[in-house]
């Protein structure tokens, strides 16, 4: 069973309560890392959700820090709107049409935050998430993945018509996928310097974000300046050689 911390918030123009829950890290049974750095733990997105669009009055706010005075863990003595209400705006993942609706929450999280470069980076990152949603998982499609017994027949014919669809609207939608990550980059490239905490993390999403744009000769020219292989590394260097370019599973 997931345990979770409970918080809450309140929306600055209505000042509804809000009920949040993270997931209590002592409690994880699984975490899941993809190659776009998107991190799952018992499948439950680890980054924080910082832009909020109130369910009560539709007032977008931002929350840079889950912590006092914005939030608190009192429960208010007021009614509230639970963590379904108001997370990723209410979309359910479950389907391949709420996660095209994510994407076009984000499209519109852009217009709202005008000229903010830091607010840009957060929401173009999560929309890259969010169209590789569409085809995260297409490894669940293959046979071998039927045959490992994780799934049985029905389960994995109706998750892989669902892929399909998923990959069908992907590519309908590659064009706009490709511009985000074009700009996503242009953020990230020169943010960090070697001496910041944040730079070693940045190279790599700079490699992967190169590799998804089919940039195989600029990701392994990255990839040649790093000393070090980890897993992680290693894993993206064999599908920069291969010239694939879909987000994949590294571990998990």
């Amino acid at each position: 069973m997931i345990k979770y911390d409970t918080f809450y918030l309140q929306c600055p123009c209505c000042n509804s309560w809000l009920e949040g829950h993270t997931v209590k890290s002592e409690m994880v049974n699984k975490s899941v890392l993809y190659s776009d750095g998107k991190t799952l733990n018992d499948n439950f997105i680890t980054e924080p959700q910082k832009i909020i669009k109130c369910p009560a009055c539709s007032h977008w706010f931002w929350v840079e820090e889950y912590k006092e005075p914005v939030v608190t863990y009192v429960k208010p003595n007021v009614p509230y709107y639970n963590w379904n209400h108001w997370r990723f705006f209410g979309v359910h993942f479950n389907s391949v049409e709420g996660r095209m609706a994510l994407v076009n929450h984000y499209k519109g999280c852009l217009e709202v935050i005008k000229n903010d470069k830091e607010k840009e980076l957060y929401i173009r990152r999560m929309m890259w998430w969010a169209y590789n949603d569409l085809v995260r998982n297409n490894y669940q499609m293959k046979l071998d993945y039927l045959l490992s017994g994780k799934m049985s027949f029905n389960v994995w014919r109706k998750n892989r018509r669902k892929q399909e669809m998923g990959r069908l609207l992907f590519k309908q939608h590659h064009d706009e996928y490709i511009e985000n990550i074009k700009t996503l980059l242009l953020l990230v490239k020169g943010r960090y310097t070697p001496d910041d905490e944040e730079y070693e993390a940045s190279i790599l999403e700079i490699i992967e974000l190169y590799r998804e744009m089919g940039e195989f000769k600029e990701a392994q020219k990255i990839l040649n300046t790093i000393p070090r292989r980890t897993h992680y590394i290693a894993n993206i260097e064999k599908e920069v050689k291969k010239k694939h370019d879909f987000v994949f599973l590294v571990a998990g």
